[in-house]
């Protein structure tokens, strides 16, 4: 494995070296995929104890460090983590599926590194313009769900889908995430400001913002603040320090785009939300969008898009009922959380497959954006006392929101999983190593 380096005593086996190997190869491909800590160190045990070791992972924002045991006998390596912003749910569901068939024994060491080999090799699940086109409706509906009139959704849906051609190419190029989402927010809020120009809506802000809020790095938020919640703090702060950057460069990026277009961003301003049945299509619509984005298979997509209605539909309903947008953010991520847990046991895919989907959209960007704009308005010394207050409230509404989609997500966490207790089951590693478990050999 590329980026690898090996502490290799004298006495280790050739079975701790290709273990070793492959449980790193699975950590790696699990974070760079968006697979939160937990996931990622309970994956690795469970393939390392299939073959009769004991794994133990630990997890940086730099680095994987990893020593599989075996009797006497030891590995150590070290791994490279990717912290790109990448969510790939088709190979966190491979990944998922091979270290099942290495717990009930139906595959070997040799098969395992192919199965993985392939995982890693494997293209795209959907093809550019399927995610062009997919992001290019999500933002359109985006749009219309906080209160766009048609044209902002026309105009917002075109600046979507252009600006996804180069956030997709920034990325197969290994451009700075951070930098990558600032010429891609400006690249979509200049359509956006074009479209303005042209006289076709009255929701101005909207056409530069809605195309903004699917750049924003849900999943690492979601993730970041799920990793402080179970006790890995290091990484946790980690990730959530590399969202805000990404989120602050989004912003910033607007902002640049507002200069160039002449159209403004308000910092203040109500809370628009749409009536419930559009909220519901909407909703579908744009946790489709982000099912494509992820790599969700496509046998999959409508468990993504009920956890969709299911999250943004219900803070809606609760909005209108006199409950806050932060109250029904956590209650509409416990649905969406707990649906996800429940589609997971029909599936067997992990809950991340279903559960990221179905709250990305609300995760509170267009809060996080005018609270940007708002500090650079204090920092230049031009903001009034209303104006401060308004972007302190922003950035902790924000913060509470995502705060309550991350509790929401992993509340079912709580509830008992399956257990793989059988991978634990100590068979013999020189066996595993070679045998072809169609052969019939034990």
């Amino acid at each position: 494995m590329r980026g690898h380096h090996l502490i290799q005593p004298a006495d280790a086996s050739p079975v701790e070296e290709v273990v070793a190997h492959l449980a790193l190869q699975i950590g790696r491909l699990l974070l760079a995929n968006g697979a939160d800590t937990e996931q990622a160190m309970n994956a690795v045990v469970s393939f390392a104890a299939a073959f009769g070791c004991e794994a133990h992972l630990a997890v940086s924002y730099e680095a994987l460090i990893l020593t599989v045991v075996a009797g006497d006998n030891f590995r150590t390596k070290i791994g490279h983590r990717l912290p790109g912003m990448n969510v790939g749910m088709t190979v966190i569901e491979a990944v998922d599926g091979v270290i099942e068939a290495a717990a009930c024994g139906r595959l070997s060491l040799p098969e395992a590194r192919a199965a993985l080999d392939a995982i890693e090799h494997a293209p795209p699940v959907y093809p550019r313009w399927a995610v062009m086109a997919a992001l290019g409706v999500t933002a359109a509906s985006l749009s219309r769900l906080f209160g766009g009139d048609w044209g902002s959704v026309a105009v917002a849906g075109v600046a979507g889908a252009a600006a996804t051609w180069p956030r997709l190419a920034f990325a197969a190029h290994g451009v700075n995430p951070v930098l990558a989402a600032f010429a891609v927010a400006l690249a979509g809020g200049a359509i956006g400001g074009v479209g303005v120009h042209l006289g076709v809506t009255a929701s101005a802000a909207l056409c530069l913002v809605a195309p903004a809020m699917i750049l924003v790095p849900g999943v690492p938020l979601i993730n970041g603040v799920q990793d402080i919640i179970r006790g890995h703090a290091t990484l946790g702060v980690s990730r959530l320090g590399f969202a805000a950057a990404v989120v602050a460069a989004i912003a910033i990026g607007l902002f640049a785009a507002t200069m160039l277009t002449g159209v403004r961003i308000p910092v203040a301003g109500p809370t628009i939300v749409a009536g419930a049945a559009q909220d519901a299509v909407f909703s579908a619509l744009a946790a489709a969008g982000f099912a494509v984005l992820f790599g969700v298979p496509v046998r999959m997509a409508w468990g993504c898009v009920i956890c969709g209605v299911a999250s943004h539909t219900s803070r809606t309903l609760l909005f209108g009922a006199g409950i806050d947008l932060i109250t029904g953010t956590l209650i509409g991520s416990l649905a969406a959380g707990f649906l996800a847990w429940l589609l997971t046991r029909r599936f067997h895919a992990p809950q991340a497959a279903f559960a990221f989907p179905g709250v990305v959209a609300l995760v509170p960007g267009a809060y996080a954006f005018r609270a940007v704009i708002g500090s650079l308005a204090i920092a230049h010394g031009t903001a009034g006392p209303a104006l401060i207050s308004q972007t302190l409230s922003l950035a902790l509404s924000a913060v509470l929101m995502i705060a309550g989609i991350a509790v929401g997500v992993a509340a079912p966490a709580l509830l008992p999983r399956r257990d793989r207790s059988g991978a634990g089951q100590r068979r013999s590693p020189q066996l595993m190593l070679s045998r072809n478990p169609r052969s019939g050999d034990t």
